[in-house]
């Protein structure tokens, strides 16, 4: 019995890895690049267009952000990348956009109290968009099983956010146009 317990990992025993996460996901968007950047295209132009109004944002961002990865957990499961998928985000809409909006108003009160706070709070709930399209979690159970997962490594994953955030910011220096590859990438990477 005592073996069988040794074999499962749980994910807390599990350790990050950065580096190859972001190893894998540049195969990953590499691997089906067209298909991909067209995802990002679409999906930085909308949230472009969207964030014009708060509340364009909020209808668009959720769902859009769910879509980008169902579009990412079927190229895992060996499904080819469709443009079509970013909006099958939309078929979670009500979760999405809760999320969306929770999420958006707990990491502002976060960064309203000294900056650190907004970065923990975005990592402990980093995870939510991918729990919802992968796993079809309403929004509370998405955003618990993101921060339950997430608190079992959360130094770790608040430097991760951090990575992915200045791969963004990389991408902005390149012009903006540097986003339309680091915005898959970080999704991917998650």
């Amino acid at each position: 019995m005592t073996e069988s317990v040794n074999q499962t990992q749980t994910p807390a025993s599990k350790s990050i890895n950065m580096g190859g996460w972001i190893s894998q996901a540049w195969n990953m968007v590499f691997s089906e690049f067209g298909p991909i950047l067209l995802l990002s295209i679409i999906y930085l132009v909308a949230l472009t267009v969207a964030s014009s109004t708060v509340i364009g944002t909020f209808v668009l961002g959720g769902p859009l952000t769910v879509g980008f990865f169902y579009a990412l957990f079927r190229k895992i499961k060996g499904q080819p990348v469709q443009v079509g998928d970013i909006g099958k985000g939309f078929n979670f809409f009500v979760a999405s956009l809760l999320s969306y909006i929770l999420i958006s108003f707990f990491t502002s009160i976060g960064f309203l109290l000294c900056i650190i706070p907004g970065f923990i709070v975005t990592a402990l709930y980093i995870f939510t968009p991918a729990f919802i399209a992968d796993k079809n979690m309403d929004f509370w159970e998405a955003m618990e099983a993101s921060r339950k997962l997430v608190s079992q490594h959360l130094f770790e994953m608040v430097i991760f956010t951090l990575v992915l955030i200045l791969i963004s910011i990389a991408g902005i220096l390149l012009c903006g146009i540097g986003l339309f590859i680091t915005t898959p990438l970080c999704f991917a990477a998650l």
